[in-house]
């Protein structure tokens, strides 16, 4: 019984050690091994019956039996525990890596990968612990990390790079896939760029060493367990106004109940937002499972919202997040039969500059106030009542009551642009608006600013 068992396994052994269709030895005299694809079209490099070593350079193309085959693909496990192999040259033909395809090369130092290559497997290079630079060429735009190695990242020319320690992705990258940084548990922070729209699934799972995320201002979906079991998450700074969407509270769950008593990311982290959006995001659901959310200006040293506020007279005021680096058209006019006597922005007289009745501001900085004061002082917001007319705003809806004698009613935005109008209005007058803005209400000659 034993004499056959011990049989049986020497039968198995070369079918398991040599497990490729063909060996093809390179002008160097390096055997590189293939498996044939694409219905024997092309090939993909595999594990062969030696190890790899030194330094590899992958042809673009074999020439077998009088047959010309291109090497699109480096197959799953290729170069796995080749410890001895110091770097691998990968042509331009090669569209994939497989999984684990360099994991725990000990000797590799560099890879660069072609732009050719759109899908990078995971734990491509798990366990390389000597691996110094990975250089991703411009247009890849795929890659599945897993990676647990103490990469330095070169990114002047890269699209897509899943680093091992902080990484920063480029502008270039629209979207990160599903477990693109899979349990990379050296990463302690991430900036996902305003170009990216979407995370993938499990895209950051269990990265427990994770402290602070970036998330774009263009991400408008989060997949289920994104960020789950990073438990020493601390700072989220999540830039867009609206609230992306997710599609459960796993999204940045603990992975343990022992572990969310002590580490709750809901609980102990803080969602920093753009100003004006706390509202949304306390009522958007994952969000509001948060108990810090603070409103910012400031992000990684960069402003994205800042308060723009006008002072009209002595006591009337509004104030609303806009972006910076733009400019804004105000609608000034005058109060009643009050003409305006200053314009003032950030202690600066522009009295000059206001056009018809609109003043157009410089590129907004940081906290901005515009102040307007009129002949008599009078603020166009010390009472919402002027001879019984009443103009209020809620849940879209202007109205306006005790219209004593036919007049004409203009709603403008803040910026100047004209909503909408009627005519000739006498006792009520409703117009719908978009909520959440501010306009300019004027009823004949008497003007009204008016905050949704």
């Amino acid at each position: 019984m034993k004499k056959q068992l011990l049989l049986f396994v020497m039968i198995l052994l070369p079918l398991v050690t040599s497990a490729y269709n063909i060996a093809v030895k390179n002008a160097d005299g390096k055997t590189i091994y293939y498996n044939y694809t694409n219905n024997g079209t092309e090939l993909e490099v595999t594990i062969g019956s030696d190890r790899y070593t030194g330094d590899v350079v992958i042809p673009k193309t074999v020439n077998y039996n009088d047959v010309t085959y291109s090497v699109t693909s480096i197959g799953e496990n290729a170069f796995k525990e080749c410890t001895s192999l110091a770097s691998v040259t990968i042509p331009n033909s090669v569209t994939s890596i497989g999984i684990s395809a360099f994991q725990s090369c000990w000797g590799l130092t560099s890879v660069t990968i072609p732009n050719s290559v759109t899908s990078i497997g995971g734990g491509v290079f798990s366990d390389c612990s000597r691996i110094v630079s990975i250089n991703v060429e411009s247009g890849n735009t795929k890659y599945d990390s897993r990676n647990d190695c103490n990469a330095i990242i070169e990114t002047s020319t890269n699209t897509l790079i899943a680093g091992c320690q902080n990484t920063t992705i480029p502008n270039s990258v629209t979207s990160i896939g599903s477990r693109a940084f899979y349990e990379c548990n050296s990463l302690t922070s991430i900036i996902i760029p305003n170009s990216v729209t979407s995370i993938g699934g499990s895209a950051f799972y269990d990265c427990s060493y994770l402290t602070s995320v970036t998330i774009g201002n263009n991400v408008t979906s989060i997949g289920n367990n994104a960020f789950y079991g990073c438990f020493h998450l601390a700072t989220i700074y999540c830039l867009n106004p609206t609230p992306p969407t997710c599609y459960s509270k796993s999204t940045f769950a603990c992975s343990s109940n022992s572990l969310r008593d002590i580490y709750d990311v809901y609980t102990y982290a803080t969602l920093h937002v753009p100003m004006g959006s706390e509202e949304l995001y306390s009522s958007a659901f994952e969000w509001r499972y948060f108990n810090k959310i603070k409103e910012d200006m400031e992000s990684n040293g960069q402003v994205y919202y800042a308060n723009l506020t006008v002072r009209q007279g002595t006591t009337g005021y509004t104030r609303q997040p806009v972006k910076v680096a733009e400019t804004y058209t105000i609608y000034i006019g005058s109060l009643g039969d009050n003409k305006v006597n200053s314009v003032i922005f950030n202690g600066v007289d522009v009295t000059d500059y206001v056009v018809n009745g609109y003043y157009t501001t410089p590129e907004i900085k940081g906290e901005s106030v515009l102040s307007v004061t009129y002949e008599s002082n009078i603020s166009a917001l010390s009472a919402p009542e002027m001879d019984n007319l009443k103009v209020i705003g809620n849940n879209g809806v202007i109205s306006i009551d005790n219209i004593d004698r036919a007049s004409s009613v203009t709603v403008y935005s803040v910026d100047g642009k004209l909503i909408d109008s009627i005519p000739s209005a006498i006792g009520s007058a409703r117009l719908q608006v978009p909520a959440n803005q501010l306009y300019i209400v004027k009823v004949d000659n008497r003007t009204f600013k008016l905050a949704m």
